[in-house]
């Protein structure tokens, strides 16, 4: 197995780093895993990550340039690998990561998800995300639901919490992944709206390989009755400030 574990962090240039976060310290050996961590931040360093830093994207919102590196592995210029682990900047794991990669998959499955900490429905999803927390726009999220219930997505089915995404590099992984991306690029760029429709569609059309990860990575306890991940874990937000743009797409 080449695994490569990766991250992004992007964040205003003029946020006061305290405010912006850090890429989690691990302090194991790295043995072979390659460990990515992409940001615009020239302060944000690490002395256990590969720091990129990038220029900002042309055609993308940072928001936006994060979701397209998680979603889209093979775009990403990351080292040849056979499996990726996603996490975002505020997830970490306690146990060896190879280990990890094939506890979870089984050696049958190409991507492994874990169910939302609160939610079984894309539909309350969508409301919440929409008048709740104001993180995508009403209009947008509306017209999506719509379609997804034209489609015959059910009312409840998986939903997933996206912050850590367990992948082998292989054709049926990449096209779920690049699905995902695509929906987030016509529809809202809330990946927890998308990714359920988009695993039920690959399931629907005989896709056997995806794994809903049964417990929960979140800090704070759910309303649905999940076991606590003992590998998994999330670190607090550092600041409020880094809330999305909803402008900014």
């Amino acid at each position: 197995m080449k695994l490569v574990v990766y991250t992004a962090l992007f964040a205003d240039p003029e946020l006061d780093l305290k405010d912006v976060g850090r890429f989690f310290p691990f302090e194991h050996t790295k043995g072979d895993v390659e460990y990515i961590a992409f940001t615009n931040r020239k302060d944000l360093t690490s002395d256990f990550w590969d720091v990129r830093v990038m220029g900002k994207p042309k055609r993308r919102s940072w928001r936006m340039q994060s979701r397209f590196l998680k979603w889209n592995p093979l775009k990403a210029d990351l080292p040849e690998h056979t499996h990726s682990l996603w996490m975002d900047s505020q997830c970490y794991f306690s146990r060896e990561p190879k280990a990890l990669v094939e506890y979870f998959l089984q050696g049958k499955f190409h991507t492994a998800i874990h169910h939302h900490t609160d939610l079984q429905s894309a539909y309350v999803e969508g409301m919440v995300t929409s008048y709740v927390y104001n993180n995508d726009v009403p209009s947008i999220v509306n017209r999506q639901l719509e379609q997804y219930y034209e489609e015959g997505l059910p009312y409840q089915y998986d939903h997933f919490e996206t912050g850590i995404l367990i992948r082998e590099n292989n054709t049926k992984a990449n096209k779920l992944s690049e699905d995902i991306y695509k929906e987030l690029e016509e529809h809202s760029i809330r990946d927890q709206i998308a990714t359920p429709y988009c695993v039920w569609k690959a399931r629907k059309n005989g896709d056997e390989g995806i794994y809903t990860i049964k417990n929960s990575f979140t800090g704070h306890r759910g309303q649905l009755p999940l076991e606590k991940s003992q590998v998994f874990f999330t670190e607090p937000k550092p600041s409020e400030k880094l809330k999305e743009d909803l402008k900014k797409r």
